[in-house]
């Protein structure tokens, strides 16, 4: 790897973990993320420019974390049926929009 590639990494992560902070709802990232994703896997770029916008964005723009922070108070809380519901209804509808990105970033080529 060369310098180039980790600047730039460096640099598409910092965009990412920025919008991150600016949109504080989880809900909403994880349903941008995944229509990234399906958006960008589906297009015929270059390996280097995948690996930046997969690694360096979307892994910081979607943290995981996030995700099962918000999980975790829910738990703490005591709304079991609620982090049930959440948590199905948060990976069906992510798998669905990123099909959506997929079929879109398709039509588009």
């Amino acid at each position: 790897m060369n310098k180039k590639f980790f600047i730039i990494l460096l640099l598409a992560a910092f965009l990412a973990t920025f919008l991150r902070f600016f949109i504080s709802n989880n809900f909403l990232v994880s349903i941008i993320g995944s229509f990234l994703y399906g958006f960008i896997i589906s297009r015929k770029i270059s390996k280097f420019r995948k690996e930046i916008l997969f690694t360096g964005f979307c892994s910081c723009f979607t943290s995981y974390s996030g995700f099962i922070h918000f999980l975790y108070h829910l738990i703490i809380q005591g709304y079991y049926l609620k982090l049930l519901l959440y948590l199905n209804l948060i990976i069906i509808l992510n798998l669905v929009i990123m099909y959506v990105g997929f079929l879109l970033s398709r039509k588009m080529t």
